[in-house]
């Protein structure tokens, strides 16, 4: 029997009649008919690095009647799409994170670690974003893309990047934005292409050859070693993947765009993450890509925001010590990430796409990993799992509900129950995610 899809069509007497969308059908589909049948969904999570000042980030009032804090004022125009989040944290982890916070971000692991939890429970060392990427990539050129401020991958305690795969192996990320819009938009010369195939098809021959070497390889392994073993061999088959997704992706033309406003130059960081934003927005409008990660700067940033007047680093504005004038600098800095942000979601929120606007399909999380201060008040500049400053903007398509600020008493709630309400509204059927036992009360 052909299961019955939620627009199914009758066929007789050589007419093919296409039925209305039918609810009881629409229970019986599968996970992946579900995908298929929803409206495009993305991902975004932006991160900023060392905290907040707590006194100006976080509002005073509770629910959907309260008023935004004076760090993010910029976002009024969008106040009733973005919720704000005051005490999830990362309650299963030590209290001072050092300087490894953006590894666990997405994550909810160490990166010391990883490796060990990796080889015990391999879904423990993905990021939420690559559970995402894993569900929704085979429909884009870019199952994802890793941005930040400094390239590569960093290394343990000092991320360069947000996303790690099952392995727990970090995802490099990309700081040059000519770059990035050169594979994203540029189309690919003949000569090019030619080259790219011959390339994909060496190393699917190298695959291949691991492949049946490892057979016999595998009959003189002791039983620790055979699990080591499928565990690569399990990295092997991605690659394989990845591999037989580009070739596919090779005869498909780049998306074509109007790049006259793009600016490719520029003389600080506000100009550089304006231009990461703009495209960023171009990925998501075109559908280069549904899953995109940006750090605004790594942890033990040695950037100085001197366009704003700041003339000492991140890094030492966040050990402010309670200074006045450290704590001044720091505010600074978090206004113009939100001033940023907010321009980030207006750009979504005036896209319509199929009777909604791209904002209400698109998830985006913005916050640290690390609480800059003492519980809610400013401190003297520290590196805490708890209350992570935290806001979520977008998704009402994907039933989130938005315009509230949300608190969580008592450092008892994950983080993780954030990513999992993410994940569910993204069409991940999961349960679970790391410390996150369930859905975020109140977003949905």
């Amino acid at each position: 029997m052909t299961l019955m899809t939620r627009r199914s069509i009758l066929r007789g007497a050589g007419a093919a009649i296409a039925l209305p969308a039918l609810q009881s059908v629409a229970s019986r589909l599968t996970a992946g008919e579900k995908a298929k049948t929803l409206p495009s969904s993305r991902l975004v999570c932006i991160y900023t690095p060392h905290g907040v000042r707590n006194s100006l980030w976080y509002p005073k009032e509770t629910g959907a009647g309260y008023t935004l804090s004076p760090t993010l004022q910029s976002l009024e125009p969008v106040r009733k799409e973005v919720s704000i989040f005051t005490g999830l944290c990362h309650p299963r982890m030590s209290s001072n994170v050092g300087h490894a916070a953006a590894g666990r971000w997405l994550t909810g692991v160490h990166e010391n670690d990883r490796i060990l939890v990796d080889f015990a429970s391999p879904n423990e060392s993905h990021s939420m974003d690559q559970v995402v990427a894993a569900h929704l990539g085979n429909q884009t050129r870019w199952p994802s893309l890793q941005l930040s401020t400094e390239a590569g991958a960093g290394v343990p305690g000092r991320s360069n990047t947000l996303s790690f795969n099952s392995r727990g192996l970090p995802l490099p990320a990309i700081n040059n934005p000519r770059a990035l819009f050169h594979r994203l938009f540029v189309p690919d010369r003949a000569e090019d292409l030619a080259a790219e195939r011959a390339r994909y098809q060496r190393q699917r021959s190298l695959l291949d050859n691991v492949l049946i070497e490892s057979k016999d390889l595998n009959r003189k392994l002791s039983n620790e070693d055979r699990a080591r073993l499928d565990q690569y061999l399990d990295s092997v088959r991605d690659v394989e993947i990845q591999l037989d997704r580009n070739q596919k992706w090779l005869d498909q033309p780049k998306p074509e765009i109007d790049a006259s406003q793009l600016q490719f130059e520029f003389k600080n960081r506000s100009e550089f993450l304006k231009v990461m934003y703009d495209l960023m927005l171009l990925s998501l409008r075109t559908d280069a890509t549904r899953v995109i990660t940006l750090m605004s700067g790594v942890e033990v940033d040695g950037y100085k925001w001197q366009e704003l007047g700041v003339n000492d680093t991140m890094h030492g504005i966040q050990h402010h010590g309670g200074n006045k004038g450290s704590l001044e600098n720091l505010a600074k800095v978090d206004k113009r990430g939100a001033d940023l942000l907010a321009d980030f979601l207006k750009g979504l929120q005036g896209i319509n796409e199929e009777g909604a606007t791209l904002l209400d399909r698109t998830l985006v999380l913005y916050g640290s990993g690390m609480n800059n201060g003492t519980g809610l008040s400013d401190g003297g500049g520290s590196h805490s799992t708890r209350k992570l400053p935290m806001l979520l903007a977008g998704g009402r398509s994907l039933g989130i509900k938005q315009g509230q600020h949300l608190v969580y008493e008592n450092d008892a709630t994950p983080l993780c129950n954030l990513h999992v309400t993410m994940l569910q509204a993204m069409g991940v059927e999961q349960q679970k995610f790391v410390d996150g036992t369930g859905r975020l009360n109140g977003l949905i």
